[in-house]
């Protein structure tokens, strides 16, 4: 199902579905009765046609964004914290500098993080899912920072819990209280209460806790007689993310390899990035793309994160490489057809119709829908195991080209990685 449109990058985490006609999945994914693909009727534009060059090793120009976009498939994503926090927001995004936390605590905090040498981190947040911005609603913002040592995890956590307790916050206009949680003895928290939100006055929690070299930071936010559910909120996401980053096969730093640099890990270790359409701006997405997803990374940016993450997971998707297209690899054909199921009835449901296919590119599936924002536009083709995934925001011909381009590049893919 689309990445949510505010973002934009490499199209939605969607995958499409039943194509204009109706044609069944067989021949949606190139199976025996798929449609005959006209590959001189396609039109590419300016679009490369062929996998792009192997990747290297990441250097110390983009260690940064590679650890923080490996770090996403290890930070908890929303609904794993409750079930109805589904609605994307930001920031959801790879810190590649302390500074980062400025976007959703305050300047202080990314003083204090980047005084403490943070290297990097990854943000993802979430509200429950409301019709109006006036309605009540709860939401989160969950980050894991990773530090050079434990100790400067530790300083961080105390300076800017101190800070949210002793500044006068610019925009609440009231300084926050010092509590505890009985459960979290090594979590420092802080309250307040929001008086502007637009839906009227809602309570707001700040948790810092420091876990070995990482800092996870979680915010909270619900409605002042809900107040219990943003510490229920802040213990479940504790109790989900130490375990998880403590799975994370992080870069060492020199330091912890006994004071020899560790070869940095290889950008695109499962071949599969090699396979979409690179982005012309390396900044285009301030580093959360040119980049390799797990399912929970995908999810991260998904306007249905639990759907997304589970048929990722159920068909074998265990990397999904996003640049200026998408491309899924499931364990697969079968694999690939249930994505182009699954995301397709799901893009239905949200009110999106089909639409033509490319010239020449009868089995690509397109979807489109009228929003505030414009018209968006999606085109999903599958080949074999894989599905790439084009999408844009008034752009049906650009979409078109770029979907025509990644099948003849899907053709060169290798189907026994």
């Amino acid at each position: 199902m689309p990445r949510a449109a505010a973002v934009l990058f490499a199209g939605a985490l969607l995958a499409g579905c039943a194509s204009s006609d109706g044609d069944d999945p067989k021949a949606r994914s190139g199976g025996d009765d798929a449609p005959a693909v006209d590959t001189t009727a396609l039109d590419t534009g300016s679009y490369p046609t062929t996998p792009m060059p192997e990747f290297e090793r990441a250097t110390t120009l983009n260690i940064t964004e590679v650890e923080g976009q490996r770090l996403a498939e290890f930070t908890v994503v929303p609904f794993e914290i409750d079930p109805a926090l589904t609605t994307f927001k930001m920031p959801t995004m790879v810190m590649r500098t302390g500074y980062n936390l400025g976007a959703f605590l305050n300047e202080a905090a990314g003083d204090i993080a980047v005084n403490q040498n943070m290297l990097y981190g990854y943000v993802t947040s979430a509200s429950t899912n409301t019709p109006m911005a006036t309605d009540e609603s709860k939401g989160v913002v969950h980050a894991v920072m990773r530090f050079p040592r434990a100790e400067f995890a530790e300083a961080a956590a105390r300076e800017i819990h101190t800070n949210l307790t002793t500044v006068e916050d610019e925009y609440t206009g009231g300084i926050e209280t010092a509590e505890t949680i009985d459960i979290l003895p090594n979590t420092l928290v802080s309250t307040s209460e929001n008086p502007n939100a637009p839906a009227g006055p809602e309570a707001v929690a700040n948790a810092l806790t420091a876990h070995g070299d990482y800092l996870i930071y979680t915010y909270a936010r619900a409605p002042i007689a809900e107040k219990d559910w943003t510490a229920k909120a802040i213990a479940k996401a504790l109790d989900l993310q130490g375990p998880l980053v403590d799975q994370f096969p992080a870069q060492p730093t020199k330091e912890q390899n006994g004071g020899v640099s560790a070869e940095y890990p290889m950008v695109d270790q499962d071949k599969i990035l090699i396979y979409a359409i690179p982005e012309e701006d390396a900044q285009a997405q301030l580093g959360d793309d040119m980049a390799v997803y797990g399912p929970r990374g995908m999810a991260h940016k998904s306007t249905n994160p639990p759907m997304t993450y589970r048929v990722l997971t159920e068909t074998g998707a265990d990397h999904t490489a996003v640049a200026r297209t998408t491309v899924y690899r499931a364990k697969d054909d079968a694999g690939a057809e249930t994505i182009m199921d699954e995301f397709g009835s799901d893009l239905t449901s949200q009110g999106y119709s089909t639409a033509p296919s490319p010239q020449g590119l009868p089995n690509a599936a397109c979807y489109t829908k009228d929003t505030i924002q414009g018209t968006m536009d999606y085109c999903y083709v599958a080949n074999g195991r894989y599905v790439g995934e084009a999408g844009a925001l008034d752009g049906k011909q650009d979409v078109d080209q770029r979907i025509s381009a990644q099948y003849l590049i899907l053709e060169k893919a290798d189907q026994n990685v």
